[in-house]
């Protein structure tokens, strides 16, 4: 998966999907709506109007998406979301993270290989460009799907160099975070595993010591995790890490031993209810099957 950043219009990208930061009414607006529904001409506001009549006669809700055609674009769909109206005074940023979110999974569910995203909500919607950039792409970094060529294309070079900045500090992908732990000498994995067992420790000193041998693994490994944390479904539970890159199990271990959002009595509990253990897990059955090819 590749996360990029390009400076231009998105209407003239070559891409499966175009994220169009549409309003409620999917009836044309301005902005980036205006000008998907000006260069992809009527067939999407034709589409839109019988989505309107069938599924969302109330308006299309703010953070979920639905999908038309792409008519004249470069592309094969428009995935239409709405993105929320900042609030000096409301935290909406579930709602911002959603759209991205919504539009990636519909997007998998299409069978994409590659989306545009533009900026959603920083214009008329007044959501600050720096907040904006962190969430938008802590969602598109994280979010589990198939589609392999993400893309925020950005009309403005100031923009382009804030997302640039929020980019760069979600922190290394997923091949890089397995070839550092390909990196790490064969026994500190050895000692882990030798202290884990098989059995789920159930108090927090052993699970203290099992962390410290994790830690040891994943020192290097710097990110946003605030933002990864509000996106990624693995927190706070993370039996489900079998399913999940290996980066992902490594990013849960950074979350748990800094502590930063976990007291001793919250990570007694993810201790008991599995987490460490699926940490464990995910990281053994990595060590023992696919290591190698991450080594390459």
């Amino acid at each position: 998966m590749n996360v990029t950043l390009h400076h231009g219009d998105i209407t003239r990208q070559y891409a499966d999907v175009i994220v169009n930061a549409a309003n409620s009414t999917l009836l044309g607006g301005g902005g980036v709506d205006g000008a998907i529904h000006r260069a992809g001409g009527p067939r999407i506001l034709a589409e839109c109007r019988d989505l309107r009549n069938r599924r969302f006669q109330a308006g299309l809700p703010t953070g979920e998406a639905a999908v038309t055609t792409a008519g004249d674009l470069n592309a094969r769909w428009v995935i239409h979301t709405v993105g929320p109206v900042h609030s000096p005074t409301e935290d909406r940023s579930g709602q911002l993270l959603s759209c991205y979110t919504s539009a990636l999974r519909l997007a998998d569910e299409l069978g994409a290989g590659s989306i545009a995203f533009p900026a959603i909500s920083t214009g008329v919607y007044r959501w600050p460009m720096d907040d904006a950039a962190r969430l938008a792409t802590a969602a598109v970094r994280f979010t589990p799907a198939s589609v392999t060529d993400r893309r925020f294309v950005l009309f403005d070079e100031d923009a382009l160099a804030v997302f640039g900045d929020a980019l760069r500090g979600t922190g290394p992908d997923d091949a890089t975070i397995a070839a550092g732990l390909a990196a790490q000498p064969v026994h500190r994995w050895r000692r882990l595993f030798e202290v884990a067992g098989d059995d789920e420790p159930k108090d927090l000193e052993r699970g203290d010591e099992i962390l410290a041998l994790v830690g040891a693994l994943v020192k290097d490994l710097v990110f946003d995790w605030r933002s990864w944390i509000r996106v990624t479904p693995w927190v706070p539970s993370g039996p489900d890490l079998d399913d999940a890159p290996v980066a992902d199990a490594a990013r849960l271990a950074v979350a748990f031993v800094q502590r930063r959002r976990f007291d001793d009595a919250a990570l007694r509990e993810c201790v008991r209810g599995g987490a460490l253990r699926a940490i464990v897990t995910r990281l053994r059955r990595w060590f023992e099957g696919e290591r190698g090819a991450s080594a390459r």
